[in-house]
């Protein structure tokens, strides 16, 4: 199979990744979709072939690839392998900070490419990006399987992603899935 020709949007459906539902995403916002890519990620074969299409998006050398999350950390990883790259992943301390832990540290000019599984505001991603800052490191881009932003993400660095999915998000007060009163739809993933 060419790299720069696999069809994530098949491999999300075939592996249950489109879950559907009234889910309270890691954001506050509500969905009634929600994809959960470690369903898809703990199959080895499909991460590398996953990572090697995204390492294709990006032509820029980069010495280290950042996960968002340690869950993220296997898509990293995979993508690290095939950049000849280092992989690291961010955490939270104690206030909710992004942070890097594990002696874990990017050098001032290292090159780094930023790996997530789903990109929906960017906030997340620019919490990063100011990690990456913090060290004096030069994010090349950012790279995301499933873009399901509804347009524009605020971000000060290419953002390249195997699959647009836009899908719409409400705040609680919004809700159509609240006001017909259903009920929410547990992901002990998303609470961590």
């Amino acid at each position: 199979m060419p790299r720069n020709n696999l069809d994530i949007l098949c491999l999300l459906q075939e592996h249950g990744v489109i879950l559907e539902g009234h889910f309270v995403m890691p954001s506050g916002f509500h969905s009634q979709t929600y994809i959960q890519t470690s369903l898809l990620l703990q199959h080895p074969h499909l991460a590398q072939k996953i990572a090697a299409c995204l390492s294709d998006k990006f032509t820029r050398k980069a010495e280290v690839i950042l996960a968002l999350t340690p869950s993220d950390s296997v898509l990293a990883q995979e993508v690290a392998r095939v950049r000849g790259a280092r992989a690291i992943f961010a955490s939270k301390d104690e206030n909710g900070e992004m942070i890097l832990k594990h002696n874990f540290s990017i050098k001032p000019g290292e090159k780094v490419l930023i790996v997530d599984d789903v990109a929906v505001s960017g906030r997340k991603i620019n919490r990063a990006i100011e990690l990456v800052s913090r060290y004096q490191g030069d994010v090349i881009g950012v790279g995301v399987l499933v873009d399901r932003s509804m347009g524009y993400l605020p971000l000060t660095v290419p953002l390249r992603a195997l699959l647009s999915y836009p899908m719409q998000t409400f705040t609680a007060t919004e809700c159509p899935l609240c006001a017909a009163q259903l009920p929410f739809t547990e992901m002990e993933e998303m609470n961590q």
